[in-house]
């Protein structure tokens, strides 16, 4: 018999997880040519103020809603001219149902080096770096760097602290 080992992951940590991995795969394919936010509204709150989009998504209110789940919601308005993601945070504005928000974007090479205790780990100097990084209303950040290659992405709370710390700022001072 083999005992199911604790979960490393509070359960709002463990929510903000996956939806940062839900905006990664929503970005993984294309381009990103500028830094691109994401909403991120509680998916019962979201179904019980647009009880049309409940209905249509067949969650009209029968069943139970996990009260932690995350929905990304894309604001991309192709409006955004700033490469940097710091830039584009200092003017980013969050909806009133934002729970949280996350960036995506393309990190220069020249943008990130690897700490010397991690090693080279085979990351491509000459590539960009897309990552994801996502937080909520409290602070807490969760974020997704993929290199590039086969191997998937590096998963962390505290892997892009300087825009961790700029996205939490502005979820903060939204209120």
């Amino acid at each position: 018999m083999t005992t199911a080992s604790p979960d490393p992951l509070d359960a709002p940590t463990a929510a903000l997880a996956a939806a940062v991995l839900e905006v990664a795969r929503h970005v993984e394919d294309g381009p990103l040519p500028a830094p691109r936010l994401f909403a991120l509204a509680r998916s019962a709150e979201l179904m019980a103020a647009s009880p049309s989009l409940a209905a249509l998504l067949g969650a009209d209110g029968g069943e139970a809603q996990d009260a932690l789940h995350l929905t990304p919601i894309d604001l991309e308005d192709g409006t955004a001219a700033a490469a940097d993601p710091l830039a584009v945070l200092e003017s980013a504005r969050w909806p009133d149902l934002a729970a949280g928000g996350a960036i995506a974007c393309d990190l220069a090479p020249a943008a990130w080096t690897v700490r010397d205790d991690q090693g080279d780990r085979q990351l491509p100097a000459e590539r960009p770096l897309r990552v994801v990084v996502a937080a909520l209303e409290d602070g807490t950040t969760w974020s997704a760097v993929h290199h590039g290659g086969e191997d998937g992405y590096v998963l962390g709370a505290a892997l892009l602290p300087e825009i961790s710390r700029a996205l939490v700022q502005t979820l903060q001072t939204s209120d």
